[in-house]
């Protein structure tokens, strides 16, 4: 079975969850919810290089996240996407919307 780990560090303006594995239906339950709490707090910073698989219901909660995001007033940000993660957020249509950078000096 597929397992998802998340480091998570802190910035000065940013919490960051370092993702590692597969974001499916069977590993997003703990992660949506520390990430739906985070995003309600301050910015967010994903880290995607990890990832090996993410499937639709992992690009749901990364799209109900971006949008609780926005509400509260602050950005989420994905970083360093693995090629699975490029082509599953591609896929979506809604690349252009994400903020997508290349390191954690880029958050604002």
């Amino acid at each position: 079975m597929e397992q998802l780990t998340i480091i998570e560090k802190e910035g000065a303006n940013y919490k960051q969850f370092v993702m590692e594995g597969a974001l499916n239906a069977y590993t997003v339950g703990e992660f949506q919810d520390n990430l739906y709490k985070a995003v309600l707090e301050n910015n967010v910073v994903l880290d995607m290089s990890k990832l090996i698989e993410m499937d639709p219901s992992g690009m749901g909660v990364l799209m109900a996240a971006f949008n609780d995001c926005a509400d509260a007033g602050y950005k989420l940000y994905f970083m360093s996407m693995s090629n699975e993660a490029e082509r599953t957020i591609s896929s979506s249509g809604f690349k252009s919307l994400f903020h997508i950078i290349s390191s954690v000096t880029e958050v604002k």
